[in-house]
């Protein structure tokens, strides 16, 4: 299947309502099932990743099959280890090839009984759930922010609670705080003093009802407003005080020709008249590594060098997304260069005004969602797979036509 997108106009107006955000569906899930009252969540994201994690805590069967959904493999990983049950837990081919090992070796430090069944360091997992004691723990800071927030958020149902050392530099920081920040709504408090992170033992309430919309989507709309001529564009539902670290692309995106507002729960996007493109830009992505692609992809569509860093993450994503990147953008004529597996140099390339190009997406929803956007500056774009933007963001191609681009899918 494939998706071309084109669009007759540079001039965007409209008014959209992007779904709740995957990060604290996914979160508000898990917290909700370990206190046993799955009450309805208000904008509860759609996308796949959230389908797939509430179909899991729902199961009884012996076998749990999370696809793609790197979240719900992490988080199941450590919320079965406390389960007081068997349960294989296995992914697709790619989350075959994601290391889960410090998430297990953590588990397992505190007692958890969790084996491979194929690979070692690798899903598919074997869990024998049980109750753990707790107690104190160190890991490695700079691995996904995903295995420390699966432990932080089982931790209140250890018998001792936590003492949890992070070591090294810490990694997406903003979505550990975004874990404790909705833990505490939920009732669990903490303290975080310099490297270490202590829950005390405890239950979690049912006070959270609504979920924000998604910030790592509306990035998209930025990149939309940022490459169009002319842009005002409102999103409803969006919070003006944010628990998502990805609320920080109004800065980046400032810097990109978009001027952007919170006024009474609805974001306004303005494209920036006489925006003036800077000569270079250098962005540190260690607290926001969602937004990388899309600031990739915005910055060579406009012309703009810029100098990336903060990647670390990236290459073990849903794709080696520093590789995906710089065969994508170098079919535009950019220039692109890897730096150490962490960072990223963009040298764009001459003005892609009347060409057409047809671009992977590697199953990886991130790399349909930035490109797409180029059709503003393009002939056209057309993307193989685009339903794998369902894993995030389902509503996507809608609202690409809800501002009047073309989208014929086939």
């Amino acid at each position: 299947m494939k998706v071309k997108i084109q669009t007759e106009t540079k001039t965007l107006k409209g008014n959209l309502k992007l779904t709740g955000s995957k990060s604290i569906s996914n979160r508000l899930l898990i917290l909700q099932a370990l206190s046993g009252q799955m009450s309805p969540l208000n904008n509860l994201s759609n996308s796949d990743d959230t389908t797939v994690l509430l179909k899991a805590i729902s199961s009884k069967e012996s076998t749990v099959d999370v696809g793609i959904a790197g979240t719900a493999m992490r988080f199941l990983t450590a919320y079965l280890s406390i389960q007081e049950s068997d349960c294989v837990l296995t992914g697709a081919s790619r989350m075959k090839e994601r290391p889960i090992k410090d998430l297990v070796d953590a588990l397992s430090g505190l007692g958890a009984e969790i084996d491979y069944i194929e690979k070692e360091g690798y899903p598919p997992l074997n869990i024998k759930g049980k109750k753990l004691q707790g107690g104190d723990l160190s890991i490695n800071a700079d691995v996904s922010s995903q295995f420390i927030s699966a432990i932080l958020m089982i931790s209140p149902y250890f018998e001792k609670g936590i003492r949890l050392r992070l070591k090294g530099e810490v990694l997406s920081r903003p979505y550990i705080e975004m874990t404790l920040n909705l833990m505490q709504q939920q009732g669990v408090g903490h303290v975080w003093e310099a490297d270490t992170i202590t829950i005390l033992p405890g239950e979690y309430s049912d006070n959270v009802r609504d979920v924000e919309s998604d910030w790592s989507s509306i990035s998209y709309i930025f990149e939309l407003a940022a490459l169009s001529d002319s842009a005002e564009i409102r999103l409803k539902q969006v919070d003006k005080i944010s628990v998502q670290g990805d609320q920080e692309g109004m800065n980046y995106f400032k810097l990109l020709g978009v001027d952007s507002s919170i006024e009474n729960g609805e974001l306004t996007l303005r494209k920036q008249v006489g925006f003036t493109r800077p000569d270079i830009l250098e962005f540190d992505c260690t607290k926001t590594p969602d937004l990388a692609q899309t600031l990739a992809a915005t910055t060579c569509a406009l012309g703009i060098p810029m100098n990336i860093k903060g990647l670390k993450s990236l290459p073990i994503k849903e794709t080696d997304r520093l590789m995906a990147l710089k065969v994508e953008l170098e079919k535009c004529g950019a220039e692109i260069h890897i730096i150490n597996n962490e960072a990223l140099e963009i040298i764009p390339g001459p003005d892609f005004s009347n060409k057409d190009f047809n671009f992977e997406t590697y199953g990886d929803h991130r790399m349909a969602l930035c490109l797409a956007p180029l059709a503003l500056k393009a002939n056209s774009i057309t993307l193989n797979n685009p339903l794998v933007v369902n894993k995030s963001y389902k509503s996507y191609w809608n609202d690409l036509k809800e501002l009047h681009f073309d989208v014929e899918v086939s």
